[in-house]
């Protein structure tokens, strides 16, 4: 796991299918949002992930680029999933 920089980070799994990855992805959401204490008040903070697939011969900035819009289209279809149950 390492930071890029702002919010954002990257986990390297090697070996991974598609349905461990996905389960990677639900097991660390979970362990980040559950409330944290700050100054007294419980805060919660949320996560959105986009999984990445590197092929041969493609840079690693080919792979995080795909993982990135694979998450922005993660965030907005829970953002669409939101607006219908609000």
């Amino acid at each position: 796991m390492a930071r890029l920089g702002g919010d954002e980070f990257v986990v390297l799994a090697d070996g991974l299918g598609l349905a461990d990855a996905e389960d990677l992805a639900v097991r660390l959401r979970n362990a980040i949002i559950p409330p944290i204490r700050v100054d007294g008040r419980a805060v919660r903070v949320g996560a959105s992930f986009g999984i990445g697939w590197a092929g041969c011969g493609m840079s690693a900035d080919e792979v995080l680029r795909s993982a990135d819009q694979r998450m922005y289209v993660e965030k907005r279809s829970r953002a669409r999933a939101g607006r219908r149950a609000g």
